[in-house]
């Protein structure tokens, strides 16, 4: 068995939350419209991150079991900055939209390919740029997942 970044970011699109598009890893926009929003994505620029690799038995790669730890970051932008709507104007919703999310992935049985996926960092809600640079209030999701290899 390989490693399932794919099947946990398919996983991670095909959850269902009201009034947030959820894009999967071949879904990330290149520019963000504010008809879009709220919007949640794989991070582009370093969406992969504290990747560790422990071996627990020997043998060669295809037989040995090992265990994988990595982090994968999500963007949230709810609305532009500087469109009338101040981070304080929209945070209930916001913090809303991001609670059901994360009821979704970490508390369901919703996302397969992983064995743990846990929240890696807290959240600071602010100004998130979109791939093009356009600023967004929103946050980054980080998740730490572990998933057991062979």
């Amino acid at each position: 068995m390989g490693l399932a970044f794919t099947t946990i970011t398919n996983s991670i699109a095909a959850i269902a939350v009201t009034g947030v598009t959820i894009k999967d890893i071949d879904e990330i926009p290149e520019s963000v419209l504010p008809r879009m929003c709220p919007i949640m994505y794989p991070e582009p620029d370093g969406f992969i991150s504290g990747f560790t690799y422990e071996r627990n038995s020997t043998g060669p790669g295809s037989v040995a079991l090992a265990t994988v730890n990595y982090n994968m970051t999500y963007a949230f932008l709810y609305t532009p900055v500087g469109s009338g709507r101040g981070l304080f104007d929209v945070y209930d919703d916001m913090v809303s939209k991001v609670g059901a999310i994360l009821d979704k992935i970490i508390v369901s049985d919703a996302i397969t390919g992983v064995v743990d996926l846990t929240i890696a960092e807290a959240f600071q809600f602010g100004a998130v740029p979109d791939p093009t640079g356009n600023m967004f209030i929103g946050t980054r999701l980080v998740f730490q997942v572990i998933e057991f290899i062979n």
